[in-house]
């Protein structure tokens, strides 16, 4: 069969893109034998990821299918990667997080997307309690970028809204998280964020004067927290979330 120069030439860069981005990603080896070492790892917690959309956010980013991220039944202790996302991370257990401090002491870099801001009062306050108890991180409760006033019986605390940037005509736009590191990017968040005290470690992220993602060194590795859910921004296509996640992972 004859090829043409111009079809083999575009078949040949197709190939090697593919192949680039499989390397760069990790995703060429799914299920690792022991000694395996991946360059990233997406978690599908199953039922404690409460934001989907999160998930396949970062699916879609990371140029992963359903079968590209490990699941609940087949992680284990993954041991041996260089960096491992947990998105929308809502109720937790003791096995959960072990299997992250796991990670943790191997050296790996865990970013942590929190999804608290979607459970209610009673699921909150055990995520709460698991993330002082095993990360030392102090988070408070769930902020709702849009309200100005809450119900009594409301999780959401009462705030003033700083965070939200005025348009050209004086009206509120659409709230900005603003993060400092690894590069300065601002990614638009539509919904709630989990403020974390900044004494936890260093703050890379903010919302107005809040503090809502942290990055600070546990055992041999990382640990990145997440107080806005990045993955939606991801599955929407936003440049800047992209941008962000592209910057992180390449580290």
């Amino acid at each position: 069969m004859k090829v043409s120069r111009r079809k083999f030439c575009g078949a040949a860069a197709t190939t090697a893109g593919g192949l680039w981005l499989f390397r760069n990603t990790g995703w060429d080896r799914v299920a690792p034998g022991p000694d395996d070492e991946l360059n990233c790892i997406l978690l599908d917690l199953k039922a404690h990821c409460v934001l989907r959309e999160s998930l396949h956010g970062y699916q879609a980013a990371l140029g992963a299918d359903e079968h590209n991220c490990l699941r609940e039944a087949t992680t284990g202790s993954p041991r041996r990667c260089r960096m491992a996302i947990v998105p929308g991370l809502g109720p937790v257990d003791p096995a959960t997080m072990g299997m992250l401090c796991d990670l943790l002491e191997a050296g790996t870099t865990v970013l942590l997307e929190s999804g608290a801001a979607f459970l209610n009062p009673v699921e909150f306050v055990a995520h709460q309690e698991m993330l002082h108890g095993y990360f030392d991180l102090a988070v408070e409760p769930p902020v709702n970028l849009w309200s100005e006033k809450t119900g009594d019986g409301d999780l959401l605390a009462h705030r003033s809204r700083p965070h939200q940037r005025k348009n050209e005509d004086g009206r509120e736009s659409v709230p900005y998280v603003d993060y400092i590191w690894p590069r300065e990017k601002s990614v638009r968040d539509f919904t709630r964020v989990i403020p974390v005290s900044a004494k936890a470690g260093d703050v890379i992220g903010r919302v107005g004067p809040l503090p809502v993602a942290v990055k600070r060194r546990m055992a041999n590795g990382t640990l990145i927290f997440l107080g806005s859910p990045l993955g939606p921004a991801l599955r929407a296509e936003d440049y800047e979330a992209r941008s962000w996640l592209r910057l992180v992972t390449a580290l």
